[in-house]
C-alpha cells in the first residue's frame, strides 16, 4: 500500500494528473486527451517521505471520484489509465 506523499504524487502524474501549485497545497488536476477535467485532488506541501493518513487517502479517493480501493489501485498502478477513464467517463469533457 502506497502512503508516502512523494510516491503518491509520482503515481498521479503517471496517470495523467498535472501538478498545479496553490498557496497551501499542490493540486493535481486530471487531463484527458489534453483537456482539463473536473477531477482533481490536493496534496499538502511537506516532506516527500511523510505518510499520508488513511482519512486523507479517503478524501483524495472521493476527490478523484473513485472508491478507496480503486484509488489505492490507481496509485499502486494496478488500475490502468483506460480502466480509470472508464470509471470516471461521465465526468470527461465531450469532444466535438
Amino acid at each position: 500500500m502506497i502512503t508516502k506523499r512523494g510516491e503518491i504524487k509520482k503515481s498521479l502524474q503517471k496517470k495523467g494528473f498535472v501538478e498545479e501549485k496553490r498557496a497551501k497545497h499542490i493540486q493535481y488536476r486530471f487531463y484527458y486527451k489534453n483537456r482539463r477535467t473536473k477531477i482533481y485532488t490536493f496534496v499538502s506541501r511537506g516532506a516527500e517521505s511523510k505518510d499520508i493518513s488513511r482519512s486523507i487517502l479517503s478524501q483524495m479517493a472521493e476527490q478523484c471520484r473513485v472508491s478507496n480501493e480503486n484509488f489505492q489501485k490507481l496509485i499502486d498502478c494496478s488500475l490502468s489509465d483506460a480502466e480509470y477513464v472508464k470509471l470516471v467517463s461521465h465526468l470527461m469533457p465531450r469532444c466535438g
